[in-house]
């Protein structure tokens, strides 16, 4: 029995483009730092080029950082669950608390 159309409020058809946002809440195992970028190892691969907001744990002190995508490559994880990215960041606008926390 079909139950047709449910939705409550009207759809409108996207013409053109129309970019969005989503956060995704994933850990991701830091491989090596510096003041310029940061190589991490993740389940969720990145567009190179794409820009996120990630999230740093250092000394105890949680650093939210804009980050750009320079590169990244298949690899597989070095705990032996499965196929994992290693995920090459520069550092957009890093806060005076990264530098702190890196020296």
């Amino acid at each position: 029995m079909p139950t047709g159309d449910r939705r409550s409020r009207p759809r409108l058809e996207v013409v053109g483009l129309l970019w969005g946002a989503l956060d995704i809440l994933e850990p991701a195992r830091v491989v090596d730092i510096s003041r310029g970028g940061v190589l991490i190892e993740s389940p969720v691969a990145v567009p190179p080029g794409s820009e996120q907001l990630i999230q740093l744990s250092l000394d105890g002190q949680r650093i939210r950082v804009d980050v750009r995508a320079c590169h990244m490559r298949q690899a597989i994880s070095r705990t032996g669950t499965g196929v994992h990215y290693l995920i090459g960041y520069e550092f957009v606008s890093p806060p005076a608390a990264l530098a702190e926390a890196l020296e």
